[in-house]
């Protein structure tokens, strides 16, 4: 893996309305220029801690692959199971899903109090609470604007017998590849192809697809 001295600090968050129940995930997103983003989604049926894994997925999926990442969360579950090998005897789909992402950067996962004095924390929980109920986060665009944002839904992983069940019902000239952004699997048909629809993915795609034809570097006559 490739790093980059690119810099991302990550707040993660999931919310259950009780537990099982509707959940939500939300996380805080700041690049390494300081511009900060901000995402939640809502999953009809599933529990606190696979709220609290989907976050940490979802806030690494908004970084670039290869790059440092600082992502916390007031979940002791996942950050223990990460830094300190705690046993992982349920959602084994989700933590496949976090592995992959993880090992596309270089993160540090790290522990913080939850609702204490971190106002990124706060917020996270809130945009995670905000998913839970269904509602689309409000984020403020560039000319301060407000936005609304549809709350994404969160689709559960495909496991070894779902990924088998796929294969089986692909038409000719479909194969099932792993995009090179997220890691996650998806269907394709087109030769070479690399990354999966989701817009982070197809950002990236783009942007190198640019920079590799010499777009966006202007030379001075």
């Amino acid at each position: 893996m490739p790093l980059t001295h690119r810099k991302y600090i990550v707040y993660a968050d999931g919310s259950c309305l009780g537990n099982p129940g509707p959940g939500g995930w939300g996380v805080v997103v700041i690049a390494p220029d300081g511009s900060r983003r901000e995402f939640n989604g809502h999953c009809a049926h599933t529990t606190n801690n696979q709220m609290e894994i989907s976050a940490a997925i979802e806030g690494l999926r908004a970084t670039e692959t290869g790059s440092h990442v600082d992502l916390y969360s007031d979940s002791q579950y996942v950050v223990n199971t990460i830094e300190r090998g705690w046993k992982r005897n349920a959602n084994q789909d989700l933590w496949h899903q976090l592995d992959e992402v993880r090992d596309a950067r270089n993160v540090e996962f790290k522990w913080v109090r939850g609702h204490a004095s971190d106002p990124l924390n706060a917020r996270a929980d809130e945009l995670a609470v905000m998913g839970a109920k269904g509602r689309a986060v409000a984020a403020e665009s560039t000319d301060g604007q407000i936005i609304a944002r549809p709350v994404s839904k969160r689709v559960r992983a495909l496991d070894s017998s779902g990924i088998d069940k796929l294969r089986a019902l692909l038409a000719p000239g479909e194969e099932l590849r792993k995009c090179s952004t997220c890691g996650s699997a998806f269907v394709s048909s087109a030769p070479g192809e690399r990354y999966c629809s989701r817009a982070p993915c197809q950002l990236e795609s783009r942007s190198r697809g640019s920079i590799a034809r010499g777009e966006g570097h202007r030379h001075k006559s």
